[in-house]
C-alpha cells in the first residue's frame, strides 16, 4: 500500500521540483537583461567600430521582363524598313532605266547626225521646202494641202542633207527590221520593184538618148554629103571648145580653192533713199519727197 502511494506522488515531486528550479533562472535572465550597458558612440554593443555602408540586408537579381507591345513595334519597324528598301530599290532601277536611255538616245542621235555635216543651214533649207509645199497648194483640197509639205521636206532633205538623210534612212530600216520583219520584208520587195522600174526607165532613156545621137549623126552625115559642108567636123570642134573651157574652169575653180585669200576690203552698194527738192519761185522751205 504504501508502495503505490509512493509511485503516485513521484510524478507530482517531479513537476513541483521542475518548476521550483525554473523560476530563479528566468528570474536572473530578467535581471540581466534588464541591467543598462554601455556603448560608445561609432561602435556597436559588442565594442566593434561601426561600418561607413549599413550591410546589404541580402543579394538583388534583376528579372527582365518585355513590353506587352515590344512585338508589335518590332514588328512595324521591320515591315518599315523593308518598305523603304523596296522603294529605294525602285527608285534606284527607275534612275538606271532612265540613264540607260538617256545614253541611247544619245548614240542613236550620234550615229544618225554627222560630224562633217553641218544641220544649219540645211536643216533650214529643209523646213522651208515644207512651208513652200504648203503655200503652193493652199487653195488646194485638203488631201493635197495635208501631203504637200511633208512631201516636199522628204524631196528635199536629200539634197541639202544628205548624209543626214542617208542615215536616218538606215537608222529606221534597222528599226524596222528588228521590230517589224513582216513589213520590213514587203518594204524590201517594193524598193525592189521601185529600183528596178527605176532601171528600166533609165535604160530607156539611155537607149532614146542613144537613138537620138544615132539619127543625129545620120542627119548631120546626110546634110553633109547633100551639101558638102563639113558640119560634124564644126559640131565636134565646138564640142572640144565647150569641154576644154569647162576643164579650164574647173581647174581654175581648183586653185582658187588652194590657193589661201584674205580679205583686204568689202564692196558697199549705195542707193538713194529719199529726194529732197524745193519750188523755184518763191522763198518757202524744202520738202522731203520718199522715191
Amino acid at each position: 500500500m504504501s508502495g503505490i502511494l509512493l509511485r503516485a506522488a513521484l510524478p507530482v515531486a517531479a513537476v513541483a521540483g521542475s518548476a521550483l528550479l525554473a523560476s530563479p533562472v528566468y528570474a536572473e535572465d530578467l535581471a540581466k537583461e534588464r541591467l543598462p550597458t554601455k556603448v560608445k558612440p561609432g561602435r556597436d554593443a559588442s565594442g566593434d567600430r561601426l561600418p561607413i555602408y549599413a550591410d546589404p540586408e541580402g543579394s538583388i537579381t534583376l528579372i527582365e521582363t518585355t513590353h506587352p507591345i515590344s512585338p508589335y513595334i518590332a514588328q512595324a519597324r521591320e515591315s518599315t524598313q523593308s518598305a523603304l528598301a523596296g522603294a529605294s530599290r525602285y527608285v534606284e532601277g527607275g534612275v538606271s532605266r532612265w540613264v540607260g536611255f538617256e545614253r541611247k538616245v544619245e548614240r542613236e542621235v550620234k550615229s544618225v547626225v554627222p560630224s562633217d555635216e553641218p544641220l544649219i543651214p540645211g536643216a533650214i533649207y529643209v523646213l522651208i521646202a515644207g512651208l513652200t509645199g504648203s503655200v503652193l497648194t493652199r487653195t488646194r483640197a485638203f488631201p493635197i494641202r495635208w501631203l504637200a509639205p511633208p512631201i516636199f521636206t522628204i524631196a528635199a532633205a536629200p539634197y541639202f542633207l544628205p548624209k543626214t538623210s542617208a542615215n536616218i534612212r538606215s537608222y529606221l530600216s534597222r528599226v524596222e527590221d528588228a521590230h517589224m520583219p513582216e513589213l520590213a520584208r514587203e518594204h524590201d520587195r517594193l524598193n525592189a520593184r521601185v529600183g528596178s522600174l527605176w532601171n528600166q526607165s533609165v535604160n530607156t532613156v539611155s537607149g532614146a538618148g542613144e537613138q537620138a545621137k544615132g539619127w543625129s549623126k545620120k542627119a548631120v552625115q546626110t546634110v553633109e554629103d547633100t551639101t558638102g559642108l563639113r558640119v560634124g567636123e564644126s559640131i565636134r570642134k565646138a564640142q572640144e571648145v565647150a569641154a576644154g573651157e569647162v576643164k579650164k574652169r574647173v581647174e581654175e575653180a581648183k586653185m582658187l580653192r588652194e590657193k589661201k585669200v584674205e580679205t583686204v576690203g568689202y564692196v558697199v552698194e549705195q542707193k538713194p533713199v529719199a529726194e529732197i527738192v524745193r519750188p523755184v519761185e518763191g522763198e518757202q522751205k524744202p520738202v522731203s519727197r520718199v522715191i
